[in-house]
Formats: structure tokens, sequence, C-alpha cells
């Protein structure tokens, strides 16, 4: 599924659940027109950057979740 409406990117889309039962999507876009060493080169900035979005869904309680769900934020 195409989320980001962007065609010029490859995407990859990953998970990360809490629990209690809430699913947040966090992705990676890499240009299409990046060379494989350019993408190699820039893995380890991309990794990091989802371990902290990753963090930051985890440090939120399940209540701030509870609201995520119901669109109140």
């Amino acid at each position: 599924m195409d989320f980001s409406g962007n065609q010029d990117f490859h995407k990859v889309y990953l998970a990360v659940r809490c629990q209690c039962g809430t699913a947040g999507l966090l992705s990676v876009e890499v240009a299409m027109e990046k060379t494989l060493p350019e993408v190699q080169t820039a893995m380890p900035s991309l990794l990091e950057n989802l371990q902290t979005k990753v963090r930051m869904f985890r440090s939120m309680s399940c209540e701030m979740h509870g609201k995520m769900r119901q669109g109140r934020l």
C-alpha cells in the first residue's frame, strides 16, 4: 500500500505495538534515484531514526495511545 502518495520513493512500512493493543505505523522512504551504495551509507541513520520513533511510541502511556486511537490527539 502506498500511504504517502509519492511514487518516486521505495517505501518500507513497519508496525510497533503496545500491550494495550495500539499499533503505530512507521516507514522508511528512499528516493528511487539513490544507488545501492548511497542507501548502504545512509542505512545507519535510517535505522537510528526508526529506533527513535519506536522509543517515542513506547514511551507514551496507554492512555495516550487510547487518545490516538480515538483521534483526540
